[in-house]
């Protein structure tokens, strides 16, 4: 396959595969007229290659990965990298939720400690008079 076709099939810019394949992500061969070819495969290493940069990992970390090969072993690890990229997600929408509720959660308890001790303070000026 040639570049643009590529591009066209897979929604990945001609520059953007022209990185991955100078980054050493991508194989190709040479036509006789010079053009780069890619292997029937290259769409999934693609996919591959999108999946695991959204996981925000490195092109080194990516490329380690690729050229592991397309194994039941790799599939394995990145199906581990995204689970537990998603469980850091769900992690960090929690902590975001709680950030943003802190000052709601310090006032109320705040509140309700100034509360206690107004009525421990009455409590004894009653007792006092």
């Amino acid at each position: 396959m040639k570049i643009g076709e590529i591009a066209k099939q897979s929604g990945v810019s001609v520059r953007t595969i022209d990185y991955y394949t100078t980054a050493g992500l991508l194989a190709f061969e040479r036509s006789e007229a010079n053009y780069r070819l890619y292997p029937p495969n290259v769409l999934h290493t693609l996919e591959r290659i999108q999946t695991l940069k959204k996981q925000r990992m490195s092109i080194a970390e990516i490329r380690e990965i690729i050229c592991a090969g397309d194994t039941p072993e790799t599939d394995e690890l990145i199906d581990e990298v995204i689970n537990e990229f998603d469980q850091l997600q769900q992690k960090i929408v929690r902590l975001e939720k709680q950030l943003k509720d802190a000052p709601y959660y310090a006032k109320t308890q705040t509140g309700k400690a100034l509360e206690r001790k107004m009525a421990a303070i009455t409590a004894l000026l009653v007792l006092l008079q």
